[in-house]
C-alpha cells in the first residue's frame, strides 16, 4: 500500500511538474500578450513587454523589459522596468480582484513636465473616461509655463487635499460602501452577484524596487538625475472607475547632475484614511543639495535669486482634515543669495539686498520655522524671527552706515542704495519734497529698531 502511495504521489508531483513549467515556458508567451492587451484595454497606459512566464503552482509570474508608454504619445517613455516578479493572491482572483505583491530591479522612470501645468506620470493614474486634450490659451499658458516644480506640486497638493476635496471624497466614500446587485440568468435558476463600488480591480499589497533611477526633466529641457534608488509601496490600488489610491510610500536616492553628485534625498508618505480620519503624513529629508543643480525645482517660488550653494532640509508635515501641522529646519551653505531684477525694498522687515548681504555673510545658515494653518492658506510662523535673529549680529554698525549713506547722497540716494531701484523723475521730485520732513536720525532709528537697538 506504501508502495503505491509513494508511486501515486511522484506521479502527480511529475504531472504537477509537467503542467508548471509546459504554461511557464511554452504557454506563457501567448497569455502574457493577452495579459498585456487586457492591460492596454482597460487602463490608459500603453504597455510592452519583451517576456512573460508565468508559474501557476506559486500563483506568480515574471516580467522582462517592461515598458510604459506616455498615452498620448506613444514614443516617449515613461518607465522601463528590467525584471519584476510578481505574486498573485488566489483569495483576490475568486473576488475577481487581481491582490499582488511586486519586487522590481532595475527601474528607470522619465518624470516630465509638462506645458498645462501636470507631469507625465499623472496620465497614467487618471481614469479612462473620453475627453478632448486641454488647450492652453493666453494668460494661462504663461501662468501654467512660468510655474516651477514645487508651484505645480503644491497646485496637486491643493488640490487633492483642500477641504472641498476632502468633502467630496468623503461622499464619494460612503457612496462607495454601498452594496450593488447583479443578476446573470441562466439556462437553470440565476446567479446574483454582489459588489461594492470601492473594491478596487488592481491591489497592490507591497511593492520594492532596487537599483533604480529617476530621470527629472523640466520642459525646458533642464534636468538632474535620482541614481541608487529605492522605492517601498504598501497598499496601493488602482482602478478605472475609482483611480489610484496610495496607503505607504518611501523613497531615498543620490542626485545627480550631468554624473556629478548634487546631494541625496529621502522621502516618507503616509496615509491614514477612515470614514471620519483624513491624515496625511509627508516626511522630506535632503542633505548636501547643489541648489544650482535642482534650480528648475524652486526658482519662481522663491523672492529671491539663489545664485550658488547647498541646502540640507529636514520637513515633517502632517495633513489633517485640510489642516497642516508642519515643523521645518533649513541649512545653507557656501552660499550667495541676491535680489531678483531690480525689486525694491522687501515685502518683508527690511530691504531686500541688505538682507541678502547679510545673510551671505553667514555660513551655515540654518532657518526653523513652522507652517500651519489649511491647504489654501497656510501661515508661516518663525521664519521672520529666525531671519532677523540671524542678521542682526551683522548689523551692529547699522547707524553708522546708513548715516554715512545719508550724508553723501541723502534720503533718496540711500533708499536707492538699499533697495537696488531707482525713482524716475516725477517721483524724484516728489521725495525731494519729503526728504525736507524727514531726519537722517528718523530714518537711523527705524532701520535701528527692527532688530531691538538702542538709539
Amino acid at each position: 500500500m506504501k508502495y503505491l502511495n509513494i508511486r501515486n504521489i511522484i506521479i502527480v508531483l511529475l504531472v504537477l511538474a509537467v503542467v508548471h513549467f509546459s504554461v511557464g515556458l511554452l504557454i506563457s508567451p501567448k497569455l502574457g500578450k493577452l495579459m498585456v492587451e487586457k492591460m492596454n484595454q482597460y487602463s490608459r497606459a500603453k504597455i510592452s513587454v519583451e517576456r512573460v512566464n508565468i508559474w501557476p503552482l506559486t500563483f506568480s509570474f515574471f516580467l522582462k523589459n517592461l515598458k510604459i508608454f506616455d498615452p498620448e504619445s506613444t514614443d516617449k517613455r515613461i518607465a522601463e522596468i528590467k525584471e519584476a516578479s510578481v505574486r498573485v493572491s488566489p483569495l483576490g482572483l475568486l473576488s475577481k480582484r487581481l491582490v499582488i505583491g511586486v519586487k522590481i530591479k532595475g527601474a528607470q522612470v522619465n518624470l516630465q513636465g509638462e506645458p498645462d501645468g501636470t507631469f507625465n506620470i499623472q496620465k497614467l493614474a487618471e481614469p479612462k473616461t473620453p475627453g478632448k486634450p486641454i488647450e492652453l490659451t493666453g494668460i494661462r499658458e504663461g501662468v501654467l509655463k512660468n510655474k516651477d516644480w514645487f508651484a505645480k506640486g503644491y497646485d496637486l497638493l491643493k488640490k487633492k487635499f483642500s477641504g472641498d476635496a476632502l468633502k467630496k471624497e468623503k461622499a464619494q466614500a460612503i457612496e462607495a460602501k454601498k452594496i450593488t446587485k447583479t443578476v446573470d440568468a441562466l439556462p437553470r435558476g440565476r446567479r446574483v452577484h454582489f459588489k461594492s463600488k470601492d473594491s478596487y480591480l488592481l491591489e497592490i499589497k507591497s511593492l520594492g524596487i532596487a537599483d533604480a533611477s529617476l530621470d527629472l526633466r523640466n520642459q525646458d529641457g533642464r534636468s538632474v538625475q535620482i541614481e541608487d534608488v529605492r522605492i517601498e509601496l504598501r497598499n496601493a490600488a488602482f482602478d478605472p472607475e475609482l483611480g489610484f489610491r496610495l496607503g505607504v510610500a518611501q523613497a531615498k536616492g543620490k542626485i545627480k547632475n550631468a554624473g556629478v553628485d548634487a546631494g541625496s534625498l529621502t522621502f516618507v508618505y503616509k496615509r491614514a484614511w477612515s470614514e471620519n480620519n483624513r491624515k496625511v503624513q509627508f516626511n522630506l529629508g535632503l542633505k548636501e543639495v547643489d541648489l544650482d543643480a535642482v534650480r528648475f525645482i524652486y526658482e519662481n517660488s522663491l523672492p529671491i535669486e539663489i545664485v550658488r550653494g547647498t541646502t540640507s532640509m529636514t520637513s515633517e508635515t502632517l495633513l489633517d482634515q485640510g489642516n497642516i501641522h508642519s515643523v521645518n529646519q533649513i541649512s545653507l551653505g557656501s552660499h550667495e543669495l541676491k535680489p531678483k531684477g531690480a525689486s525694491g525694498a522687501s515685502d518683508i522687515f527690511m530691504p531686500m539686498p541688505l538682507l541678502c548681504e547679510a545673510l551671505n555673510g553667514i555660513n551655515p545658515l540654518r532657518l526653523d520655522f513652522t507652517i500651519s494653518g489649511t491647504v489654501e492658506n497656510p501661515e508661516f510662523k518663525g521664519l521672520m524671527r529666525s531671519l532677523a535673529e540671524l542678521v542682526k549680529p551683522s548689523m551692529k554698525n547699522l547707524g553708522e552706515v546708513m548715516k554715512g549713506e545719508l550724508k553723501r547722497k541723502g534720503v533718496t540716494g540711500m533708499l536707492e542704495a538699499v533697495s537696488g531701484k531707482k525713482e524716475d523723475k516725477a517721483q524724484s521730485v516728489s521725495s525731494q519734497e519729503k526728504e525736507k520732513n524727514v531726519s537722517a536720525e528718523d530714518v537711523v532709528n527705524s532701520l535701528q529698531s527692527i532688530f531691538g537697538q538702542k538709539k
